[in-house]
């Protein structure tokens, strides 16, 4: 059987004395309140009133039960009437020949009625069985109720004031709506302004003072009031489509939604992960030095938090034809979580700052696109981010490489819808990665063969088709391939992490791993 206290509180409504109750707290704190203080004060002042309810059963007055007899003058307690009060003034017995003779109380109450009651009544009824002390209440201290109960007492408490106009809701907290300060149409026009000149998204005090200096819209942001301002000033903001969220979860930073590229708002098809099949397994220790030398998406799509520190990182074509980096895990330590695409800024070495998004959701860093052309940046390219002391902000660093003799290098090109590589002299402005470095030769060709599906095939049967391709440019040596080439080649068809990519190697039938990270075809090693 559940505990009074269970079955109270499990059974809980929202009451009109709750409202009143939290209404009068907010009226006079005059600012915002989470939804937990809400609730906490419901508890404590719905136990308050079981204890105060409890010390006058035990003292002064009794709970009324029918099958009792009291005196005249007795205080009696009536749950049925939502615990009213009142006095018994005269007892009279029972003219009802037709039952067990009982009495008649008769009872006047403090707001001047009177009425009667039975009493000495030994018949079964459904008052006689309730215990003095059955609500439950208050069988645990408030912050033990809360503990246990508070998330369905939030639930239940924010559905209800939600129909309430005179509460209004902003980041599960509430504010009386009469506290609301006023942002009007004007004010927010010249906010708009105001971010898109700043070409950055901008915290809420900084929008505050731009309303009091070019709007003479005066919120308070000394003292008492400030929360209050900048809550109504959020709230506005919110409810207005021109602007967006775009800081991180502790701090909210506005900007404008014309504002944020469409590859922010749905993932560009280049830079969709492909389905494979995920696997813990430990690849042999090359590989795995390999991988953490690679530091792509790895398809490591849990956060775990470690220290902001460099990160080295090797483009690849997605994110070079998308114009975006890999949100890998150093990367993500050097910004604050964010659960939504979130604008920061990348400095370079010639101080410029690019202003990129964050889209946590599908592990990719947008917004490098003209910074990649300027650098004439190719997959392979070896890139840096370090952290700097400036909120949200990180450097990005690639080593120049001077542009003089042209050098041999792969490229990749579609013949009669199929990817194939080749090689040409090509001059190279960067310092790169040997193994994966390919360069782009047909743009719309390869845009083509995206878009056509090509890469919706297993990892398997890619891999199988473009091995040969690559053995057949003798860069590598010989009949072997390195495990970086062939990462590096099939994220022309799909993006596909490299672990993904060395675990098919590995697992596969028609592949055999040597040495140094370098695989052949099975067929090639059996002729050897």
């Amino acid at each position: 059987m559940p505990s009074a206290s269970e079955s109270y509180w499990n059974n809980f409504q929202i009451g009109d004395k709750d409202i009143e109750r939290v209404y009068a707290f907010m009226l006079e704190k005059g600012e915002a309140v989470p939804t937990a203080d809400l609730a906490r004060i419901i508890i404590e002042a719905r136990a308050r009133e079981e204890q105060e309810r409890r010390s006058r059963l035990s003292t002064e007055a009794h709970l009324y039960q029918p099958r009792n007899a009291p005196e005249v003058g007795q205080r009696l307690i009536f749950s049925a009437l939502n615990d009213a009060e009142g006095t018994v003034t005269a007892i009279r017995p029972a003219n009802n020949p037709r039952v067990t003779p009982f009495q008649v109380l008769t009872v006047a109450f403090g707001d001047g009625t009177s009425r009667e009651f039975a009493a000495a009544y030994q018949e079964p009824h459904p008052l006689n069985e309730l215990k003095p002390i059955a609500l439950g209440a208050a069988d645990e201290e408030p912050a033990e109720i809360y503990a246990r109960y508070g998330a369905q007492i939030e639930r239940a408490l924010a559905l209800r004031l939600r129909g309430d106009k005179e509460f209004v809701e902003h980041e599960g907290s509430w504010l009386l709506r009469d506290a609301l300060a006023t942002i009007d149409e004007f004010g927010l026009n010249i906010l708009e302004a105001a971010i898109e000149q700043n070409n950055a998204a901008m915290t809420t005090p900084d929008l505050a003072r731009v309303l009091q200096s070019d709007a003479g819209i005066n919120l308070e942001l000394e003292g008492p009031k400030r929360e209050t301002s900048l809550f109504s000033l959020d709230y506005a903001l919110t409810r207005d489509e021109r602007f967006v969220d775009a800081g991180p979860r502790a701090e909210r930073r506005w900007y404008l939604n014309r504002l944020v590229p469409a590859d922010v708002l749905a993932t560009p098809r280049v830079l969709q992960f492909a389905k494979t099949a995920r696997t813990d397994e430990t690849l042999p220790p090359e590989l795995e030095t390999i991988l953490s030398e690679i530091q792509d998406d790895n398809d490591d799509l849990t956060p775990t938090a470690s220290e902001p520190a460099n990160v080295n990182l090797v483009l690849t074509y997605p994110h070079r034809r998308a114009g975006s980096l890999p949100f890998t895990q150093g990367v993500r330590a050097l910004f604050p979580n964010a659960d939504k695409p979130l604008l920061v800024t990348l400095i370079d070495e010639y101080n410029v700052r690019i202003p990129v998004w964050i889209v946590p959701d599908d592990n990719y860093v947008f917004g490098l696109k003209i910074w990649y052309d300027k650098h004439k940046m190719n997959p392979g390219a070896l890139l840096e981010l370090a952290p700097r002391a400036e909120p949200l902000t990180a450097e990005i660093r690639f080593q120049p490489r001077r542009e003089g003799k042209s050098l041999w290098v792969r490229t990749a090109k579609v013949e009669n819808g199929h990817l194939t590589f080749g090689t040409k002299p090509l001059p190279v402005a960067f310092k790169y990665d040997e193994e994966m470095l390919i360069v782009p030769d047909d743009q719309n060709a390869l845009d083509k063969l995206t878009a056509s599906g090509y890469g919706d095939r297993s990892l398997d049967l890619l891999l199988l088709e473009l091995f040969p391709e690559l053995i057949k440019l003798k860069l590598s040596g010989g009949s072997s391939v390195h495990a970086k080439t062939l990462y590096s080649a099939v994220n022309f068809a799909k993006r596909v992490g490299a672990r993904a990519v060395f675990s098919a190697l590995m697992n596969g039938e028609a592949f055999a791993f040597t040495s140094g990270g370098y695989f052949v075809l099975q067929q090639v090693a059996a002729r050897a």
